[in-house]
This record gives structure tokens, sequence and C-alpha cells, in this order.
């Protein structure tokens, strides 16, 4: 019987009746859990014996709200948990529906593999990082120029982020950028405000992948400015830049400075919400010769953004 086929009556009892009526998910899984006595590790195992493998890891992030339940097997092991911590039907997954706060869906961090692809090496190189799978800032706004030469290749990007540091002892911010041409990554040639730590090179994968450091050590919801430069080196004309955001943004704002003697015939700007899914979002982007190709976006959910364009056809 469903602990709450009556009216609840100790204080936990209402505690959780609030937080399955209220929210967030993470507030009322923790509450479920804690009332039901069991441990993440026999939560495991009793859903495992149902069919369903999600590690005590996993579980954690649910409950303290770092992650989600978003793919079809987390799901089905919510829907479990409901059967299992003895609550109504649908009751957490209802909560899963619903719009979070700012602060929560910023703090809610996706895995690398929904934004690069599995068989990718730069999956293991971000995976060393100490803070690359918990971020310890994370962005509150993002802005950053790419420079696009007369001969159609990138030339170089800098980029200004506003962070927010979260209570995590390495306070460090994790950047992957690739190259045109398989041998020549781009380089990592300014900062302002912070410092290179660690960086790695994936020559073949012409991938860059550097950690960046603040000046000093920021207090838990301190506010700081990240500044950095990058530039290109092979010389391979382009079509395309995309960004990738592991948890929910604020703002971003993309723009891309195009040489005038080398526009593209159009542009577009585009969101995908996994490494293989489709383009959505899709929308014109204005070209002219005066200013550079702009797309901005507020509320930025977990994926990727990006621009891509299109080179009128050489003649001769």
């Amino acid at each position: 019987m469903s602990l709450f086929a009556v009216t609840p009556g100790t204080r936990a009892d209402e505690e959780l009746v609030r937080a399955l009526a209220t929210g967030p998910f993470s507030k009322a899984l923790s509450q479920a859990i804690d009332r039901s006595g069991l441990g993440l590790g026999r939560v495991k195992e009793r859903l495992a014996r149902a069919g369903v493998s999600i590690s005590t890891t996993t579980l954690s992030y649910w409950r303290t709200g770092r992650t989600r339940p978003e793919r079809p097997e987390s799901l089905r092991a919510v829907a479990l948990l409901e059967d299992l911590l003895g609550l109504p039907p649908a009751s957490l997954r209802d909560l899963l529906h619903r719009p979070e706060s700012e602060r929560s869906a910023i703090r809610r961090v996706v895995g690398w593999d929904r934004l690069w692809d599995p068989r990718e090496p730069v999956l293991s190189v971000l995976h060393s990082f100490e803070s690359a799978d918990e971020p310890s800032v994370v962005l509150l706004s993002l802005h950053e120029s790419l420079y696009v030469g007369a001969d159609r290749t990138l030339t170089r990007q800098r980029v200004r982020e506003v962070v927010r540091a979260t209570d995590e002892p390495v306070q460090t911010r994790v950047v992957a950028l690739r190259g045109c041409a398989p041998g020549s990554p781009p380089k990592l040639v300014a900062t302002r405000y912070c410092v290179p730590g660690r960086t790695e090179m994936l020559t073949e994968q012409a991938l860059i992948v550097s950690e960046l450091v603040p000046n000093r050590m920021l207090a838990p919801g301190e506010t700081a400015i990240f500044e950095y430069e990058f530039e290109y080196t092979d010389g391979v004309p382009d079509d395309r830049y995309d960004r990738r955001f592991r948890h929910s943004t604020p703002e971003y704002l993309l723009e891309i400075h195009f040489a005038p003697e080398a526009m593209p015939s159009s542009c577009h700007s585009y969101r995908i919400d996994h490494v293989s899914g489709p383009e959505r979002d899709v929308a014109d982007v204005p070209l002219s010769t005066l200013s550079p190709a702009i797309a901005f976006t507020s509320a930025v959910t977990p994926g990727i953004r990006g621009m891509t364009w299109t080179w009128p056809a050489e003649s001769g």
C-alpha cells in the first residue's frame, strides 16, 4: 500500500507530500529515499532485480540535482522507484516535466557522451580532467566571436564567459576546440582573468582541450569573468562552427566576422539536442559586410548550438 494512502502523520511524511506537490524532482526523490530507510546500494540492487541497471553514483546525482533522468532506461528506473519507494504512480515522473528554476537548471549537467560521438578519443581525455565531469564553475553568460579570413579559413576565436563558482573544491573550466584538418589543432594564445592549466592536444583529431584556472580562488556562489583566445593553424576553409553546452545557460551570443571580400551566400543558426540528433530551431542569419553574423539565445538548454554557412560557387 502506498504510504500516502492515508493522511501523512509525521513531519517527514508531510515534507515528502509537499515535495511531491511542488518539486523539484531531486528534493522529492531524496526525501522519498530517506523516508524509505533504504540506502542507495539497496535501491540499486532492487532496481537491478527489476531489470534496470543504475549506478549508485547516478542515483546520488539525481537526488542532489546534479543530473536528471532523461534517457528511456533512466525514465524506466524512475517508474520503478515510484513503486519501490511507495509513491503514487507518475508522481516523480510528473516533476520531471516541470520547468526548473534557473539555479537548478544551471547546476544540472548532462554527460559528455550526449555532446560527443562515443567513438571520439576526446571523451577519455575530457573524463581525465579532475573538474570536467563535475564542473566547479558554471556558465551564466557566454559571448564568443569567430573570425573568418578572406581565404574562407577560420583564423581566431575570442571568448568572454561570465561564470559562477559552485561548492566544489577544484575551480577550473575545461574548454575544447576543434580545427578543420587532422594534424593542426588550434592554439590557446591569450587569457585574461584566468590562466591556462593542463592542456592536451589530440593532434590527429585537430583538437585541443585545456583547463582555465581563475587568477584567485572564488568563494562558492561568487561570479567572475574568464576571457581567452584561440588561433586556428590549419588554413583549411570551413563552413560550420558549434558550441557544446553541458548545462543550461541563461544567455549565449555567437558572432561570426566574415572578411568583406569573402562573404557567404547564406547562413543559418541551429540547435542539436544530442550529437546524433537533427538540427532544430533552424533560423536564417542576416549577412552584411558592415556587421557580423549574429545568433543570440536566452535560456540555452544542454546540447549543441552553432551556425553553418554556404560559400558561393567560385567562378572559373
